[in-house]
């Protein structure tokens, strides 16, 4: 393996005719080879096709601009600690302009008095001349007639970086965009060799796709802008074919299991007997689920069902209602997964009061389980005692057996894990509800969840009041105080939430929602001992304990980083204030206003921010104008991208760009071409070369 690996690095050190040092930093990318290398792709491009005279130059245009001239006479000056080199040139009708060179003698001695050069840079007006501050410099062939320089008939030398669309790549760890485009022009002419074609030729056509061998050239150096236009399509369009052909493969290779429960005719009774149980009446959206669900686990084929539902919608009452059919018309067993053990416990208590009145057998299966207890309820699933159990992710265990498992609910986890799907394979491939809380266009919904059918709970349950929500400032957030501690004194709580914090700087998460801390405890002496700390570097027992303590009224007025975002439910909170607002995506800032307003009292959100940049205060002012999480998260889609809404749970393509996320059209081509390519070739075994590419991109895709 190591071998093989010293071969690649040595092949693209040859290829590349560089240095060490140079291979190290792109190792450290996962660029490993000539391949890897050109698919390296650029960020944007300059178009350095169209010579201008000075003239015609437009300044404060975005982007970089070509013009040619004559150098007439260079001169050097020190000005304190700088060296400065000023060059001036006359362009071929007569008008004059300047070079200006700091400290760079290399650049400088490359530019000759009395040659001619095409010079490339972004031109700005100094002292009253046309000046560019290091530009690229290319020499250019002096011409036979000298009026052929009036007529613009200078011929340019073959560069790469002149005369062309010029490609800008991004930069990596002080390699800069110009080295990249320097050496990726030297491999050109390794594409056809290195490149092959790995989708049919009918596919190619039928979805007017350009070639891969051209797609890689027109990437790094495009012959106009259309072709680059139409070869990034191909490269996006490609990534989503392979998300699609994944996510059906899961689907194909999970449902190829009969169901124990297809074939049987519905009993509705059995709904009824349920929803007639229930202190409350269900939303119309939610019955509408609750038919589908129930529906689909009558197919011979395992159901595969995304429930999205915006926050505080009453998911759980969903789930549990299909548990219950599951378990009366099969005497199917059901299990719950969530991500945090505080979630599973808020589960177990939520189900147990819906479904033990129902003689139900629900029990709770953590880490914080004592082992005899956890011994005697693995004893009970495998004898058909427990009907349902609630699950964290982290204790799926190979010693767990199931009587009868006929229905999975995975709680708050974005994609269904190669692990879990494993698993319940053992199981008969019992039906899986995907439940998530994050609401998703549609677009982003077929583009990366192509193996699910989808359900929306877009309805609040009958008594909520939306939640009120005001942008406000530091001094704001101040004078809110006696209102907050009115909120108290009737009975109700308050969440303080410290701003967002990157995964990598746990300390500094701790440092932020510590100082919050100590700001609350001053700015409120009256709740002495009232006040909580809740962040994502405590223990499980000590958040739990901390939750615990919120609920039973121990504490009253939580300050809490993001670990409160899903799942957390306190009827009686009833305000939060987001500190620093403008850190957080629009998903996320709905995600945390959930957790408040999950009752009959009207409830308020502030987003406290210290920025009064006009962008951030439009897009907060979005939050008071809507409760709509869809179409918050169509915002988010259009202003921050796919990786605000899928976060760090989603490890997809989340760079595709908008243009592409947003066209449901082009999106479902693709859907119904990675239907067709399964349809006609199953195991993908007439396509080699596909299926290489997706074990290259994605592993163990075809395990």
């Amino acid at each position: 393996m190591e071998d093989g690996y010293a071969s690649f690095m040595m092949e693209l050190k040859i290829a590349l005719k560089t240095t060490p040092k140079y291979i190290k930093i792109l190792a450290a990318e996962w660029i490993v080879t000539v391949k890897d290398f050109l698919q390296y792709f650029p960020r944007a491009y300059e178009d350095r096709s169209s010579i201008r005279n000075l003239n015609e130059l437009i300044f404060n245009e975005k982007g970089i601009t070509a013009t040619k001239g004559k150098i007439l006479k260079k001169s050097i000056f020190m000005r304190w600690w700088r060296r400065i080199y000023n060059i001036s040139f006359v362009d071929p009708v007569g008008n004059k302009g300047q070079i200006t060179i700091f400290n760079s003698g290399f650049l400088a001695s490359k530019i000759h008095e009395d040659k001619r050069y095409i010079i490339v840079g972004k031109p700005t007006m100094k002292m009253n001349k046309i000046t560019f501050s290091h530009p690229d410099v290319v020499e250019t062939e002096a011409p036979e007639d000298p009026n052929a320089a009036l007529e613009d008939k200078v011929e340019i030398k073959e560069n790469y970086n002149t005369g062309r669309i010029f490609p800008i790549y991004p930069e990596l760890m002080g390699i800069k965009p110009g080295r990249f485009a320097q050496k990726m022009r030297l491999l050109m002419d390794k594409i056809d060799t290195i490149f092959s074609e790995y989708l049919p030729q009918e596919f190619i056509e039928k979805f007017w796709l350009m070639g891969v061998q051209e797609t890689i050239k027109e990437m790094h150096y495009p012959t106009s802008f259309d072709q680059q236009k139409q070869a990034n399509l191909r490269i996006f369009f490609d990534r989503l074919l392979r998300i699609q052909l994944y996510s059906l493969m899961n689907r194909n290779d999970y449902q190829q299991n009969k169901t124990k429960t297809g074939g049987e005719i519905i009993d509705w009774e059995i709904i009824k007997n349920i929803v007639t149980t229930l202190p409350f009446e269900l939303t119309m959206a939610q019955k509408k689920v609750i038919k589908h669900i129930t529906e689909n686990i009558h197919e011979p084929k395992p159901m595969l069902r995304l429930l999205q539902w915006d926050v505080g919608s009453g998911k759980t009452v969903v789930a549990a209602a299909s548990a219950y059919y599951t378990h009366k018309k099969f005497w199917g067993q059901s299990v719950f997964l969530a991500p945090l053990e505080v979630l599973a416990n808020q589960h177990y208590k939520t189900l147990a009061k819906l479904l033990l009145p129902l003689w139900l057998r629900v029990e709770l299966l953590t880490w914080s389980v004592p082992k005899s207890q956890k011994d005697k309820i693995k004893q009970d699933l495998l004898e058909g005692r427990i009907h349902t159990l609630i699950w964290t992710h982290a204790v799926i265990q190979d010693d767990v057996v199931f009587n009868n498992l006929q229905f999975v609910v995975i709680d708050e986890q974005h994609k269904f894990w190669v692990k879990q799907r494993a698993f319940f394979k053992k199981f008969w491939a019992p039906h899986i509800l995907q439940m998530s809380a994050t609401p998703i266009p549609r677009s982003m919904a077929l583009a990366f969840f192509g193996e699910f059918d989808v359900s929306i709970i877009d309805e609040m349950p009958l008594g909520r009041k939306p939640i009120i929500t005001k942008v406000i400032s530091e001094k704001e957030y101040i004078k809110l105080k006696p209102r907050i501690l009115d909120h108290i004194r009737k009975g109700q709580k308050v969440f303080i939430v410290t701003p967002l914090i990157e995964e990598s700087e746990k300390l500094e998460e701790v440092k932020a929602a510590t100082t919050e801390f100590e700001e609350a405890k001053a700015l409120f002496p009256e709740l002495k001992g009232k006040i909580g700390l809740l962040h994502g570097k405590m223990r499980s027992k000590d958040k739990d304990a901390v939750m615990q303590d919120f609920k039973s009224w121990k504490i009253c007025l939580l300050v809490s980083t993001t670990v409160i975002e899903v799942g957390v439910d306190i009827p009686e909170a009833t305000i939060m204030v987001i500190k620093n607002a403008e850190r957080f995506g629009l998903s996320q800032l709905h995600q945390l206003r959930g957790r408040i307003g999950r009752a009959d009292i009207q409830s308020y959100c502030f987003l406290e921010t210290k920025s009064k940049a006009w962008d951030i205060g439009k897009r907060l002012k979005a939050m008071e104008e809507t409760n709509d999480g869809f179409k918050l998260a169509e915002l988010d889609l259009q202003n921050r991208g796919a990786g605000e809404i899928l976060g760090t749970m989603q490890s997809w393509e989340s760079d595709i760009p908008l243009e592409i996320l947003s066209d449901l059209k082009f999106l479902e081509k693709i859907q119904e071409g990675a239907k067709r390519l399964l349809e006609k070739y199953p195991k993908l075994e007439w396509l080699p070369g596909l299926k290489k590419y997706l074990e290259e991109k994605m592993g163990d895709v075809l395990a």
